[in-house]
């Protein structure tokens, strides 16, 4: 039987993650690599080889590493949006992406975050490495992107299989879920997530990858079509649309976190 491949996320600066996807034979795939030092150490921890580098946006905690990246592994292709300089091989969406060891990939198009923004699936291993634009509990913030085109975004990735693993680039899993405690106070999914959360993280253990299906139960921002985030949303905003689309409630529930103070206890 053949060795799986291994997804493994390195804590970079102060809450971003790299994602690795290693093969048995120890070619490795790294995904927003920002810090090209910390990359190196890690295959020259392991002996592994890097043969593939998948870029989401251009902001610099995800492609800063990659001069320094370029210039010691000259013939790595670099794959990315337009927007990021030192990408080698240019994407724009809707691709797929063969890197022979490191997997086949579907390019996905996910603009809100920033204009252009790339997400990478693997649809026989039910990966998605959706930068950040989905977070264990919300979402990103809007930069040069707009709220119409993230709840698009995030429609398509709820649109994908329950058990596909979501990766992404930020461990900001907890300070989520207490938004998100805010808006669904009575949802019992999401006090079950939180306290494995919170055990994870008290082990020092990243609480990610998450599957899709939980997001779904418990991420506010995946939910604005229900009765109990709009309903929550319009007791916190009186003077909210009546009757908004879900679409209107994501935008309001994204300007609402922005300014969003939790309590202080």
């Amino acid at each position: 039987m053949p060795q799986p491949h291994v997804l493994k996320p390195v804590p970079m600066f102060a809450d971003n993650y790299l994602w690795l996807r290693i093969s048995p034979a120890g070619a490795v795939l790294a995904v927003d690599p920002g810090d090209y030092a910390l990359l190196s150490q890690v295959l020259q921890e392991h002996d592994w080889r890097l043969a593939t580098v998948l870029v989401t946006h251009h902001h610099a905690d995800h492609c800063a590493g990659l001069p320094e990246l370029r210039q010691m592994h000259p013939g790595v292709p670099v794959y990315g949006p337009e927007s990021v300089e030192g990408v080698t091989h240019t994407l724009y969406g809707g691709e797929t992406l063969d890197t022979g060891d490191t997997g086949i990939w579907q390019v996905l198009t996910l603009p809100g975050h920033t204009r252009h923004h790339l997400a990478y699936y693997h649809e026989s291993d039910k990966i998605l490495f959706c930068g950040d634009t989905l977070f264990s509990g919300g979402c990103g913030r809007i930069f040069d992107g707009d709220a119409q085109s993230l709840f698009h975004s995030l429609e398509l990735i709820a649109a994908l299989p329950d058990d596909t693993q979501i990766c992404c680039s930020h461990e900001y899993t907890l300070s989520n879920l207490q938004f998100a405690q805010h808006i669904e106070p009575a949802n019992i999914a999401l006090q079950n997530y939180r306290l494995s959360c919170l055990l994870k993280r008290n082990r020092d253990e990243p609480t990610l990858p998450v599957l899709l299906s939980v997001e779904k139960a418990i991420n506010p921002f995946l939910r604005t079509a229900l009765p109990s985030v709009q309903e929550r949303l319009a007791e916190l905003l009186p003077d909210s649309a009546k009757n908004p689309a879900a679409s209107e409630v994501f935008a309001a529930l994204r300007r609402y976190k922005d300014d969003w103070k939790p309590p202080v206890r």
